[in-house]
Order: C-alpha cells, then structure tokens, then sequence
C-alpha cells in the first residue's frame, strides 16, 4: 500500500529491522528487548497511517458518488475473490480433457483417492518402545486457551460449524467441549461426523490448470475437533525437543533464521577462499505420503506418552474425505495416508517424523538446514555432499517418502 508507506513508518520499520538483524546476531535479554520495542513502535506508525487513510476514505464514502463508488468496489471484490481454478475441465488418466461436471468430479475422487491411499514402497517401519504413563485429562482452561487462538473467518468443515460458535461470548461452550474430548478419550472413539473432511484443491498457479497434479489439496476438517488437536499439539509441543536443524513450525523460527545461518556460512567460505558445495533436497509430496506407521514411530522415538500416541490414532483412525471443486463435490474415499493438510496438528507431526528418521545423519547447523520437507545440505567437496545427498536418499525411502529429482539441485559456491 503505497499510501501507508510514509516517512514516518518507513523510519520506524527500517529501525525494527535494524533491531531485528542485531538479535539474530546477538540473541541477548538486551536486543530482544529493543526489537520488542521497535516492532511496537512500527505497529503504531502503520495503524496511524491507516487510521489518517482511512477517515478521508469514510469521509468520501458519505457522498452520492461515494455509494457509487462503493457498489464498484464490493463487485470488484467479489470477482477477486472467484478463484482461477474455476477451470471446469480435467485431464484424465491419459491426458484426455474431460468437461462433463459428473465425470470431472469422479476425476478427482480416483486422484485423491489414490494419493491418500497408496505409500511409496519401503520396508517395514523400525520397531519403537512405547512410554507408558498417566496423562491428564482435558481441562477447561486447556479448551479456552485452544479456543483463543482459532481465527474468526476460516472456511468451515463438513458439519458446517464455524469458529465464531466456539468463540462466542454468549455462552461457555468450554466446558461442553472438555467433556466431549474427554468422553471421546475414555471411549476412544469419535463420533464418525467428526471423522469427515472436505478437500479443495487449490491450483499452484504453476503450469496446466488441466492437470490435477498441479493441485495442493487443503483438507477442511471440523472446527470441534480442530480444538482438540490444538490442545494435543501444546502437550506435545512440552514434551518433545527438537533439533536446532528445523526451522519449520517452530517457536521463534523461521526461515529468516536459515537464511542467516546459510550465508554466515558462505560468507566464511568466501573469507577463505574455498568453495562450498551446497544441495537443495526437496520430497515428494510429502505430507500426502507419509505413512501412518512412520508418525506413530516418529512420536514414540520422541518419548511421547502412549496415550497422547492414541489420541492421535483416534484422529487418523476411519477418516473420509470428499473434493469439493466449481463441478460440484464427489462422494467419499477413505483416507489412509498422510498427514491431514489444513489440520493444525499436521506440521508438528510432519516435523517429528523428519526429526526422528534423519536425525543421525543430520551435521550441525549451519551444514544442515530444514524447513518442513526443505533440506540444505553443505560439505566442502562435490564427493562429500554426493556422498550426503545419496545418504538422506536412502534413509528417506526406508521411511516411505521420496526425494523429488526435479526440484532437488545443487549449486557450487566459488571464490
């Protein structure tokens, strides 16, 4: 917004960067409390820039021509929202362009259906010891702080509950819910409307909309159990510690972090005047193809009590899933594969898996780097790094997942 970039908000985002950038180099109580105050200041100068906007805008919008003006923009709106994969056609099997919305819609039941059902070929998973103990049952105050952190506005699941009824003022569902997840628990089982979902896929904007691998489906799940997988995920969160290497899904990280560390790291080779051989791996469809089993194992390698493990099983256990598309939506398929993508549990799960299968083979920061399913592997010769890429190669297939060799490469850094 061009109009909000003022001298002002420029000066005091250009100092919250400044702050920023001297934390990461110094990770001090000092810095971090500089940066805290900067990004408050910089939150201050752009809600003044708004708020000095926006009054000229209301200010216009009283008039007739504002009305006008008004029904303009709300059509205009609407249209933007309309999203390009309205593309009524598919690709079959063979490569033949199908428009019949019937046949369409079947189209993407077998894609799905297949994705979500099939695991990459590998031996069998690794046995791993189960840690017993009691685990508390779901709070009221769990239920609340789970509830508070939902966003108002998101697209509801099958059951077509929205987040604003859980976070509603007028009554105190809190309590409701923790008996539910409770009984749900003690019965270990839930209800089989809670288990559906419904998949949109959502095109990459990357090449033929025709075709239904350039698709990422987004699994809208019921906002209810949504709560309950927020509370699992804090209880794991406690409990597990995770590897300085991922910078994904977690606290206080993020790729800012990764791309710190990578160019120390180049900077130093360049200083020397020695080359840096450098990997970028990337898997195939990860999160669609990670078997259940390889979570299970993840989560018990990570010391997760047994009964949060079944909690989860409860989860993944019988869940169906229809695709909803502008051709209508298809009928159910089992899901027996892959994490839940749209799921708030998912990426901690994802994480844990990487964690625990690659954890041995994983060199120290910055030599190894991780982003969800990104990895950056580093060595100071070509051998070496061929020698790591084919390591992690191995090792991922052992697990069921799949280095993708089109978007893997490699890259030298010389003087």
């Amino acid at each position: 917004m061009p109009w909000m970039w003022t001298n002002t908000v420029k000066e005091k985002v250009q100092a919250k960067k400044q702050c920023y950038h001297a934390f990461l180099a110094d990770k001090s109580l000092a810095n971090w409390q500089l940066y805290r105050m900067a990004k408050k200041e910089a939150k201050k100068a752009v809600a003044a820039a708004k708020a000095s906007r926006f009054e000229d805008l209301y200010r216009k919008l009283d008039t007739r021509e504002g009305e006008r003006d008004l029904y303009k923009l709300a059509r205009t709106r609407y249209r933007q929202t309309q999203d390009v994969v309205k593309f009524v056609g598919v690709n079959d099997e063979e490569g033949n362009l199908i428009t019949d919305r019937k046949k369409v819609a079947e189209r993407w039941k077998r894609y799905f259906e297949n994705i979500c059902n099939e695991e990459f070929p590998h031996p069998p998973i690794p046995h791993a010891n189960p840690v017993y103990g009691a685990v508390m049952p779901i709070s009221v105050s769990e239920v609340e702080m789970a509830v508070k952190t939902m966003k108002p506005g998101r697209a509801t699941g099958p059951d077509d509950v929205a987040a604003e009824l859980w976070r509603s003022q007028h009554w105190h569902p809190a309590a409701w819910l923790a008996q539910l997840f409770n009984r749900i628990i003690f019965e270990r089982k839930i209800p089989d409307d809670r288990k559906r979902s419904t998949t949109v896929p959502i095109w990459k904007k990357k090449r033929s909309p025709a075709e239904c691998c350039n698709y990422r489906p987004i699994r809208l799940l019921p906002h209810t159990m949504k709560i309950f997988e927020r509370i699992v995920d804090r209880r794991i969160r406690e409990i597990v510690e995770l590897s300085s290497n991922q910078c994904g899904f977690v606290k206080n990280c993020s790729t800012t972090n990764a791309i710190h560390a990578g160019k120390l790291l180049v900077e130093k080779h360049l200083e020397k005047n020695a080359p840096l051989h450098v990997a970028f791996l990337d898997l195939e469809k990860a999160f669609d193809r990670v078997p259940h089993d390889v979570i299970w194992y993840s989560l018990r390698i990570h010391g997760v009590p047994e009964e949060l493990v079944v909690w989860i099983e409860l989860l993944y256990d019988g869940t169906r899933s229809q695709v909803r598309t502008p051709n209508g939506t298809s009928e159910e398929f089992c899901v027996n594969v892959g994490v839940h993508q749209g799921s708030a549990l998912s990426p901690l799960l994802f994480i844990l898996v990487m964690d625990a299968i690659t954890k041995d083979i994983q060199k120290t920061v910055p030599w190894t780097l991780s982003y969800a399913d990104d990895v950056m592997l580093a060595a100071n010769t070509k051998a070496e790094l061929e020698q790591q890429v084919q390591t992690w190669q191995d090792r991922l297939a052992n697990f069921g997942l799949r280095m993708n060799v089109k978007k893997t490469g490699a890259v030298v850094i010389a003087p």
